[in-house]
């Protein structure tokens, strides 16, 4: 796919925002990548808002995110772990802290908005490119 490129994400982007959500650490490289690959969707311009948010360590966290782009109108938000797959954060920490975002004084924020949960990455034969392009990295040098 060419840089830039839309893709088809299976129906209308332009009134979903999208968050993705990461760890977090003490490390900024790891939220310097989080920021850069929401840059890159943002860049295909499929979705009305790409925005990062942490579960823990970094800032802004997702709750923020969430009463954020609320408070601009957007009531149809996609909160998407970039994690690689299912553990106790994306099934139990990430879940209670989508569902407090709107809870108590921001209920009435959240009335109306739509917020779905997507799964981590996975398994996926893009991902195995990825990581023979590794192998390959790793091996040049010998």
């Amino acid at each position: 796919m060419a840089k830039g490129e839309k893709r088809d994400v299976g129906g209308d982007g332009e009134d979903v925002a999208v968050v993705l959500i990461g760890h977090g650490s003490t490390l900024p490289y790891n939220k310097e990548v989080l920021e850069e690959l929401g840059r890159r969707i943002e860049l295909r311009g499929i979705f009305k808002a790409v925005r990062v948010a942490f579960m823990q360590l970094n800032s802004p966290s997702i709750e923020e995110v969430l009463r954020t782009l609320a408070k601009d109108g957007m009531k149809n938000i996609v909160a998407l772990p970039v994690f690689l797959a299912d553990g106790a954060h994306t099934t139990e920490d990430i879940p209670e802290k989508l569902k407090i975002a709107f809870e108590e004084a921001w209920e009435d924020l959240g009335r109306d908005v739509t917020l779905t949960y997507a799964k981590p990455i996975g398994v996926d034969d893009r991902i195995v490119d990825i990581l023979l392009d590794r192998v390959k990295e790793a091996t040049a040098g010998e």
